[in-house]
């Protein structure tokens, strides 16, 4: 029986996209189901700069997780609340999930409910067993809670990204965290044989530490 992963997009894309985006991901790991649903809040397309990305959603609608208004705000949480609540709702109805993963904006909202999950007040009649984050960014609850997730996550960090250090921190709230680097910039990356090894490890729960499996590229 395969395990299903609750995948989330990054801004302005689609579930359609990020099911193209994950494309490796879908033929190397045949054992689990990669979920993609769209975000809550429909944009405009004027918000999207890279010219690449413009033409591949030229005739689709896009979406956002948040409230970028209230994000810059002095509570960044209650623009990610939309997308929160969209996610639990998910999980609830439509679990059970091993796990959930986040692309760019989307792991922001990995982040978040990974954090209610581990204090308790995000919960499911089963278990989540990981958390994976791809050009991932930290995330912080209200009232200044901020507790080290103890569940396994996995961290694919692009050294050529421009949340490269805002990766690598959000790294910190984590207790055991697998980090795979890669030098592909901001994208899902392509993996190496050797990267998809260690992933099925770590989907089939081999190892328990991982601070000898980070894998940093030949510069």
């Amino acid at each position: 029986m395969s395990k299903k992963i609750l995948c989330f997009h990054g801004f302005g894309t689609n579930s359609d996209v990020l099911s193209f985006q994950l494309k490796q991901f879908k033929q190397s790991f045949k054992n689990i189901e990669f979920i993609t649903l769209n975000g809550p809040i429909q944009i405009s397309k004027n918000n999207i700069v890279d010219e690449k990305l413009a033409k591949l959603i030229e005739n689709q609608n896009i979406y956002s997780w948040g409230n970028f208004l209230k994000m810059a705000s002095d509570e960044p949480y209650k623009g990610m609340e939309p997308g929160i609540n969209a996610a639990i709702k998910v999980l609830k109805q439509q679990g059970p999930f091993h796990g959930i993963m986040g692309f760019s904006q989307g792991s922001h909202v990995v982040a978040c409910l990974a954090m209610l999950y581990e204090m308790g007040e995000l919960k499911l009649d089963y278990q989540l067993n990981c958390f994976i984050f791809v050009s991932g960014m930290p995330s912080q609850l209200p009232y200044g809670k901020q507790p080290i997730v103890k569940a396994p996550s996995l961290h694919f960090i692009g050294l050529n990204d421009f949340l490269v250090d805002r990766s690598i921190g959000l790294t910190s709230q984590f207790l055991n965290p697998l980090v795979i680097y890669h030098n592909q910039g901001h994208k899902i990356p392509t993996l190496t044989y050797e990267q998809i090894k260690q992933v099925n490890e770590f989907f089939e729960n081999k190892k328990q530490d991982w601070s000898q499996f980070i894998f940093v590229p030949k510069l």
